[in-house]
């Protein structure tokens, strides 16, 4: 897996969270990675049927997969605009949902962000 694609499944896993993935979510997501990492090298709906075939608990251990693949490529401040646009993201229906926020707390402790300070920060920067 390329970093393309673990940030792929790792924001469509949280655009997923509510339980429903729209195509109108997939499009902002491959939206969002031709904009700040370049073309994509995979074919999003072979990832898209992937992940929606997969049950909860697996799910769970594809994003810490998706995480670790995603901690080794990419660096601090990537991680940082990464985890920005996943808040955009899930939080574009007005509310994020407690489950939501529990993955986005496990992905910053798993990239060793300051969740604390994040969250502060972009209630800042609203």
């Amino acid at each position: 897996m390329d970093k393309f694609q673990a940030i792929f499944e790792i924001l469509l896993i949280l655009s997923g969270v509510d339980g429903h993935i729209h195509k109108r979510e997939i499009k902002v997501i491959k939206e969002f990675l031709e904009v700040n990492i370049g073309d994509i090298k995979f074919e999003p709906q072979v990832v898209v049927k992937k992940i929606s075939n997969l049950k909860r608990e697996v799910i769970i251990e594809e994003l810490k997969f998706a995480a670790t693949v995603l901690k080794n490529q990419c660096d601090t401040q990537e991680r940082i605009t990464i985890l920005k646009f996943a808040v955009e993201l899930i939080s574009a229906d007005g509310k994020i949902i407690d489950k939501e926020n529990a993955l986005l707390c496990a992905l910053g402790e798993l990239w060793d962000i300051d969740m604390q300070k994040f969250t502060a920060y972009s209630r800042f920067m609203r």
